[in-house]
């Protein structure tokens, strides 16, 4: 699987697999922080999203066309310089008003030129590198593994923007929205280590850089493949038809950043536990890759030794997962909605072996099925996909009443921690210890109702309050034990030790509900002006209810919301699967059979052309973004499975126009 290749595919890939890491990081948070940090609705985040999406899909044309004149490698180098400078402009946590939102449509632009340099050019660079005749049987392989490696950037990519996001929060105590950009910063970091690479190797690609040639330039001894002019067109005629069919792909594929992101945030059960909570961890995912690797290395190596070493890893990575697996307990973990899109990398890097072996084992057989039946394929597959979703969907909420019942549920849930913590404030104040106590039981069952992310915030304040009147109770000992005496007994000490320690309690009491308030403010702040009102309408009901003690009250039936919907995880874990399929059937295929047919003198304009198509496909991803509103899911997914089903028969229809080119 990994011999006969050139030396140069590995430093390629990795070059490319640091910049992808960046890249993915970056996206995996994007849609949230639009309608977050900028108040956005679903539709207008989604436009934004996929216009940017469309550019960096069609800034390769523009790379194409200067790397046709200038050389591959200066574009590939200078698109790196140019990224760099977006991504930092990006990280700069600069709010959410006008000039915040003018200085990240500038670095979006900067991201999406500085990739069209690179992304598109370095492909070019891979399929120069098979026109050598020893190495041009491989180049079907060579692309699949190619892929394969810059989806290692991305398999990490969802967990660091989430694990550097909390860390942001947690521990240096930026808000929500500031804490996004430490996740855009991460990008910053991949694409240094991607020039180094680029760099240190080389001289193992130098020769398919193109440009100005050097003294020690390594010309392949492949002939020009001369064409006629029928035949250049018949070419791009042809390739031009596979473009077509690439939009509509692209369009379905990349709601994995869109709708998808929306549904894990709003639809799938927010809480995971035990065995289900396993593959929400990367490092699971990474023993499972290894296990798959090393399985298939035992059929490959040629030596016993090799043989036997592949066993010994496959049997320590599934041990290892059995025993996670036993021990995994069943404590509550969050579940996040960017860290789903680790499955999509996962499931490229686990199943490129495996689709390798089969597509290897049917050339054997001569029965390989060309690159656009692959492609036709592909589009098939993945309308399975959307229907799996279908199914997932049936039941639920449209979005607005889900949006509406989620809404109504967090300003009740806010309202009832404010309650409980002032409560709890104030008679650490009294000094009523058994008042205390009270309140401190009713805090806890009011912890047990919450959300899981509500129940999070309201622990870290409640136990905040508890432990600085602890320790001010400790660190005043004295003027706490007069106080407590005047209070219980109303004799003995200086009066002026319980006003005094009452004004210490008071002012940390408003330290921690500053801190809660903060917290409600940001999250009010996410939402549209339409739903801040709703949130001040129900946070009061529900202030004025609860103080009046009126136990029937609930504020969903007060404000005439939906109950809330959530489906299992799974139905998006199993939809991810089969699109995987379905990619792994058409990108890197199409790549290759771009490569493969485009005129010599056009490869650097048609590898641009694939990427317009998707750029074209990335600008429609908005339509996601425009449904996700007032009708049922299932109808939402139905439009992607008609448009992949239509562009599939659309394939079989040309395909023997497309097949006849690719010989």
């Amino acid at each position: 699987m990994f011999n006969g290749h050139p030396k140069g595919l590995w430093a390629l890939a990795l070059a490319n697999t640091g910049e992808r890491f960046g890249y993915y990081t970056m996206l995996a948070v994007f849609a949230l922080f639009l309608r977050e940090n900028f108040g956005l609705d679903s539709g207008f985040a989604g436009a934004i999203y996929s216009t940017f999406l469309g550019l960096v899909y069609f800034m390769p044309l523009v790379g194409g066309f200067m790397a046709d004149k200038f050389g591959f490698g200066k574009m590939v180098t200078i698109g790196i310089l140019v990224m760099f400078l977006g991504y930092v402009m990006l990280s700069l946590p600069l709010g959410g008003d006008t000039f915040a939102m003018i200085v990240m449509i500038g670095s979006l632009l900067f991201i999406s030129l500085g990739t069209g340099l690179f992304k598109g050019n370095l492909q070019v660079m891979v399929g120069n590198l098979y026109d050598d005749p020893k190495f041009s049987e491989k180049r079907d392989s060579g692309f699949s593994l190619f892929y394969m490696a810059i989806n290692i950037g991305a398999l990490f990519a969802p967990s660091a923007a989430m694990g550097i996001k909390k860390y942001a929060e947690n521990s240096l105590g930026y808000s929500s929205n500031d804490a996004y950009h430490f996740s855009f910063a991460v990008a910053c970091a991949a694409l240094i280590v991607s020039i180094i690479i680029y760099k240190a190797f080389r001289s193992t690609f130098r020769h398919v850089e193109g440009g100005a040639k050097t003294n020690n330039d390594k010309v392949t001894n492949a002939e020009v493949e001369q064409l006629s002019a029928s035949e250049t067109k018949q070419r791009v005629i042809a390739l031009c038809l596979v473009f077509a069919v690439v939009i509509f792909f692209w369009m379905a594929f990349h709601q994995n950043g869109l709708t998808f992101t929306y549904f894990a945030d709003e639809f799938v059960t927010p809480t995971s536990s035990g065995i289900e909570s396993m593959p929400f961890n990367v490092w699971n995912l990474v023993l499972v890759i290894i296990a798959v690797y090393a399985s298939f290395s035992i059929f490959q190596s040629k030596t016993a030794k090799a043989k036997l070493v592949s066993g010994v890893v496959a049997t320590v990575m599934l041990a290892l997962l059995v025993y996670f697996a036993s021990n995994v307990g069943n404590n509550e973990i969050g579940v996040d909605a960017p860290i789903f899109q680790h499955f999509n990398p996962f499931y490229v890097v686990a199943l490129t072996p495996v689709s390798m072996a089969i597509f290897s084992a049917l050339a054997a057989k001569g029965k390989e099925p060309s690159a656009p039946r692959k492609i036709a394929y592909g589009m098939l597959v993945a309308a399975v996909g959307f229907l799996i979703m279908v199914f997932g969907s049936e039941g639920l909420n449209t979005p607005d009443e889900q949006k509406k019942a989620i809404t109504v549920r967090d300003a009740d849930e806010y309202a009832r921690m404010e309650i409980a913590l002032k409560a709890y404030g104030a008679e650490n104040a009294a000094l009523d210890t058994v008042a205390m106590k009270s309140v401190q039981d009713e805090a806890e069952k009011c912890c047990a109702e919450l959300t899981f992310k509500n129940k999070e915030l309201f622990s870290k304040c409640n136990s905040e309050m508890v432990a600085k009147y602890e320790k001010l109770a400790t660190d005043k000992k004295e003027l706490y034990a007069a106080a407590q005496k005047i209070y219980y007994s109303g004799v003995g000490g200086d009066s002026t030790s319980l006003v005094e320690y009452k004004k210490l309690v008071n002012a940390e009491n408003k330290n921690i509900l500053a801190g809660f308030d903060k917290k409600m403010k940001e999250y009010k702040d996410k939402l549209s002006e339409d739903d801040k009102v709703l949130f001040d309408k129900v946070f009061n009901a529900t202030i004025e209810n609860v103080n009046a003690d009126n136990k029937k009250y609930n504020a969903a039936s007060e404000f005439d919301a939906k109950p809330l919907t959530f489906t299992s995880p799974y139905w998006l874990i199993l939809t991810y699967l089969i699109l995987t399929f379905a990619e792994l059937l058409l990108s890197p295929m199409g790549i290759s059979f771009v490569s493969k047919v485009a005129p010599p003198k056009l490869k650097g304009m048609m590898m641009g052309g694939w990427f317009v198509a998707t750029a074209i496909g990335n600008m429609l991803v908005s339509v996601g973004g425009f449904l996700w509103a007032g009708i049922p899911l299932t109808y939402v997914w139905l439009v992607f499975i008609v448009l992949c089903l239509l562009s599939a028969l659309f394939m079989f229809v040309m395909m023997k126009r497309l097949e006849k080119v690719a010989k």
